[in-house]
C-alpha cells in the first residue's frame, strides 16, 4: 500500500518552499481547525507541518491531528527556510515510504497515474489519438523509444514520491526547476529527460 503524505500550509500563503512540498505530499492550504479535522478524518500516513503559519500555534495542529485513531506520523518543518534546504531535509521522508513497485508499471496504470487524457497520450507518445485508443482498449502497444520511457519515468516517480496523490501534485504544479512549467506540460510535448533529471535530483537530495 503505498504512503499517503499531506503537507499543511496556511490558506492564502504561499511559501517559496511550496514546489518542494508538492514533490512530497499533496499540499492542503487550511485556515480554521475545522479543516484540520478535515485532515484528519482523511487519514494520511504522514503530515507535514509547517511551525510558522501565522494564525495557527504549531503545538494545536499536532495535538488535533494526535487524537486521530490511526496516528500519523508528524513532520515538523519550516517553511520560511530555503528550497534547497527544505529538499534535503524532506528527502529523509524516504525511510518513511513503504516499498513501491520496482517493475514497470503497465499503459493502462501509467495513464491512470498521470492523469491524462487519450489525446494527451497520444501527444506524448507520438501516435495517432486512434492507435492511443486502440492501446488503452487492450491492444498490445508496440515497443517504441516514447512508450519506453514514460513508463520508466512513472516508474521513477514511484520510487521518487511517496504516494499517488503526491505524484499528481508534482506533476501539476509550477516546478522551478523548469523554468516554472509544470512537468506534465514536459513530458506531453515529449521532454522525457528534463523531467527524469529533476525526479533524479528529487532522489539525490540535490537541487539546481
Amino acid at each position: 500500500m503505498a504512503v499517503r503524505a499531506m503537507a499543511l500550509k496556511e490558506e492564502g500563503t504561499h511559501p517559496p518552499s511550496e514546489g518542494i512540498l508538492a514533490r512530497f505530499a499533496q499540499v492542503k492550504p487550511i485556515r480554521s481547525l475545522r479543516d484540520l479535522e478535515r485532515v484528519k478524518e482523511e487519514r494520511p500516513d504522514i503530515v507535514l507541518i509547517d511551525l510558522h503559519m501565522p494564525q495557527f500555534d504549531g503545538k494545536e495542529v499536532v495535538e488535533v491531528l494526535r487524537q486521530s485513531q490511526r496516528v500519523p506520523v508528524l513532520v515538523l518543518f519550516d517553511a520560511s527556510v530555503e528550497p534547497t534546504t527544505l529538499l534535503k531535509q524532506l528527502n529523509s521522508l524516504s525511510t518513511l515510504r513503504t516499498a513501491r513497485r520496482s517493475r514497470l508499471p503497465n499503459l493502462a496504470q501509467a495513464v491512470r497515474l498521470l492523469g491524462i487524457s487519450q489525446e494527451a497520450l497520444s501527444r506524448m507518445l507520438n501516435v495517432s489519438a486512434r492507435t492511443a485508443h486502440r492501446w488503452l482498449k487492450g491492444t498490445r502497444p508496440r515497443r517504441t523509444r516514447e512508450l519506453d520511457r514514460l513508463l520508466e519515468i512513472v516508474a521513477l516517480m514511484e520510487q521518487a514520491l511517496p504516494s499517488d496523490d503526491a505524484i499528481r501534485s508534482y506533476l501539476y504544479h509550477a516546478n522551478p526547476t523548469l523554468q516554472g512549467e509544470k512537468p506534465i506540460d514536459f513530458l506531453i510535448r515529449g521532454e522525457f529527460d528534463r523531467v527524469a533529471a529533476d525526479l533524479q535530483a528529487v532522489q539525490e537530495g540535490v537541487y539546481v
